[in-house]
């Protein structure tokens, strides 16, 4: 099947996005258009953006933004409220405290820990009209979330306007596919060290796979190694055996959200989260000293 392919760099991410040939001429523009937005204006390290003036208001001002970002944080903040605080997209200050204040690659943070009180909570109302709120001294990094929002929604745009036979937009592994026939696509799951080599694969017809891996966004501050998977109600690092975690279900953003948990909770919690949440779903997940191992949200588990 030939294939119609956009190839782009942006959010320190390798994006590629594939549909038939033959289809609507003018994607390429309308899905580039849409991911420079989302780099440019929703990421924590471009200044004077939409994000940037969300997180700069004072306690008490309100701010009117953009509908995608609006629906973006609100559902951000839906999955805060589901998992009890442990995915946070209010971590801005306790990843910059950790040394996460630069954009990767870096392997040492600039400076030095800091102490400062973590205020656990919503920092943020939403109310009518797009308008945002202030209420508590937090700031938002949306993240890998950002990233999954992004290729979820381009996804959808394409499926239903451009290519509802079947397509894929993936973001440096992270990708959402649809199939309405025959196409199956092969997936192949990286090694947690070396990202040119596979250690499994998945086939799938539609539905998206998010990986989330500690070792590379590492750094060490003060001579202590740390990783960008922070606790949401504490906001300190994530203490856990998981080196990797692969997440497959049907949407990009509980793909992203779940793929972070795997981090987050102990196996029996994570077990309760999917068949809780996402019943028809999948983990690979590697483990300090283990080979990978798949587990359903069935509860079986199978080595790989």
């Amino acid at each position: 099947m030939e294939m119609d392919t956009l190839s782009l760099q942006l959010m320190n991410t390798d994006f590629y996005i594939a549909i038939p040939k033959g289809m609507n001429t003018t994607w390429k523009d309308t899905a580039e258009k849409w991911l420079q937005y989302v780099a440019k204006e929703w990421s924590r390290f471009q200044p004077n953006n939409e994000l940037s003036e969300l997180n700069t208001l004072k306690i008490g001002e309100a701010l009117r933004i953009n509908s995608h970002l609006y629906d973006c944080l609100r559902l951000a903040n839906d999955y805060y409220l589901q998992s009890n605080g442990l995915f946070s997209p209010y971590l801005k200050l306790q990843l910059e405290r950790h040394g996460y204040n630069q954009s990767f690659p870096f392997a040492e943070a600039k400076q030095k820990s800091s102490q400062a009180h973590f205020i656990a909570g919503r920092p943020f109302q939403f109310l009518d009209n797009q308008q945002v709120m202030k209420v508590a001294h937090q700031e938002i990094d949306l993240g890998g979330f950002a990233k999954g929002y992004a290729i979820e929604k381009l996804a959808e745009w394409l499926e239903n306007e451009v290519a509802p036979d079947y397509g894929m937009v993936d973001g440096g592994g992270d990708l959402k596919v649809w199939s309405t026939g025959e196409k199956v696509w092969k997936i192949g799951v990286a090694d947690a060290i070396d990202i040119d080599k596979e250690i499994s694969q998945i086939k799938i017809k539609t539905g998206a796979i998010a990986t989330s891996n500690r070792i590379f966004r590492s750094w060490t501050q003060n001579n202590i190694s740390k990783h960008h998977l922070l606790n949401g109600r504490t906001g300190e690092v994530a203490k856990t055996d998981v080196i990797q975690a692969t997440v497959v279900t049907s949407t990009m953003c509980n793909a992203e959200v779940s793929a972070k948990l795997c981090f987050l909770v102990d196996a029996s919690e994570q077990q309760q989260w999917f068949e809780t949440n996402f019943q028809r779903s999948a983990r690979f997940l590697v483990k300090e000293g283990q080979k990978g191992y798949w587990i359903t949200s069935g509860g079986g588990a199978n080595d790989s």
